[in-house]
């Protein structure tokens, strides 16, 4: 598990594929005592299921102020007694941003730099961990899980002046445009690119597995994306398991034209599925996170203070299933307010790994 007080994390992690790396251990005398840990709503045994989720009213407003009794869950349809409820801010917060840098324009990573860190700081507190990714050829990790604000201002600063933007398209894209009938995308200004890629699911599986599957606590990505995936390894529906096994809420940050004229050199499209429904709002909101519209680059802070501030206003609780059949098999959650237009953002499930298996796999 990584260490989260003290000393400073010496791994280096170059690009997803690569193998063998893992995160270094804690001195066990380096330890923090275990009363100076952030309480919150642990696995005190291991058949306990956790969810953090939050409320927000029929004008989209966050509902902070709600009782327990206000509440119902269930689990396949079965109604479940909730055995611990709070609402807090205080609870461990490891958050992960991961950033779409496949383009040329300058002040587009500028913009994405900028956002970052300010939403960073306002979210990132000395008992919390945040860390940077960037995608798009491949992925690539720009800093660690770090609490250091000023690390991470530094990381975010070499996006917006190239040194970090990895990854990207050729610069001398008239010498690579493809020939009539050969492929290729017609840009928004009417100039033909190269097919893009965008590793988008690749760097949810990565980012996830190698820096939040070992952590306690609450857990989140927010991906700011110019596009939709094109050309990962990992396919939709293992990025959003790999989420769910390891209890990761993901925020999707969706770039769209801005209404005048656009600056940015990527085509903003996002896949559908059969009932016209974005494949990644499905993404974000099966595991307790949203899907957000950013009418242009310059809007993208906006979009991520709102997202600062959900992560600031969250509830959780806890039950015990009632089915003790640990078969491995995914069983649906349900949380639902008892106040007529409220919505309920939690994740949509988990997987019934077996008591001894998720013990062994805990930090």
């Amino acid at each position: 598990m990584l260490k989260r007080f003290g000393l400073p994390f010496f791994l280096v992690f170059c690009a997803w594929a690569s193998p063998g790396i893992e995160h270094p251990a804690c001195a066990q005398e380096n330890a923090p005592p275990e009363k100076a840990r952030p309480e919150g709503p642990v696995r005190s045994q291991v058949d306990l299921v956790s969810v953090y989720f939050t409320v927000r009213d029929n004008q989209k407003r966050l509902v902070t102020d709600l009782p327990q009794d206000r509440f119902v869950v269930a689990e396949d349809g079965r109604p479940q007694a909730i055995k611990f409820f709070a609402h807090h801010s205080d609870v461990v917060l490891n958050v992960g941003v991961l950033l779409d840098t496949g383009t040329n324009m300058s002040s587009i990573l500028g913009e994405e730099a900028q956002a970052s860190t300010i939403f960073l700081r306002h979210v990132v507190r000395p008992t919390d961990l945040g860390f940077l990714v960037s995608y798009a050829s491949r992925v690539d990790m720009l800093q660690l899980p770090t609490s250091d604000i000023a690390l991470l201002r530094q990381k975010a600063a070499s996006i917006g002046s190239g040194e970090a933007a990895v990854g990207q398209p050729d610069r001398d894209l008239e010498a690579r445009l493809p020939r009539p009938g050969s492929g290729g995308t017609v840009g928004i200004n009417g100039k033909r690119v190269n097919t893009r890629e965008a590793h988008l699911y690749d760097a949810i599986r990565v980012s996830t597995q190698r820096y939040l599957a070992g952590e306690v606590g609450r857990k989140a990505i927010v991906i700011v994306a110019l596009s939709g995936d094109s050309k990962s390894e990992t396919s939709m529906q293992e990025a959003l398991e790999t989420l769910l096994q390891y209890d990761v809420i993901a925020y999707l940050l969706q770039i769209y034209d801005a209404s005048r004229h656009d600056r940015c050199d990527v085509l903003h499209i996002y896949e559908k599925d059969e009932h016209g429904e974005y494949v990644l709002k499905k993404l974000a909101e099966a595991t307790g996170g949203r899907m957000l519209e950013v009418r242009g680059i310059d809007k993208l802070e906006a979009a991520l203070d709102e997202i600062s501030d959900e992560l600031h206003h969250q509830y959780s609780l806890g039950y015990y299933p009632e089915n003790k059949n640990w078969d491995g098999k995914f069983r649906k959650i349900q949380i639902t307010a008892a106040e007529n237009g409220y919505k309920v953002y939690a994740r949509k499930g988990y997987y019934a790994k077996p008591p001894a298996e998720k013990a062994a796999g805990a930090p």
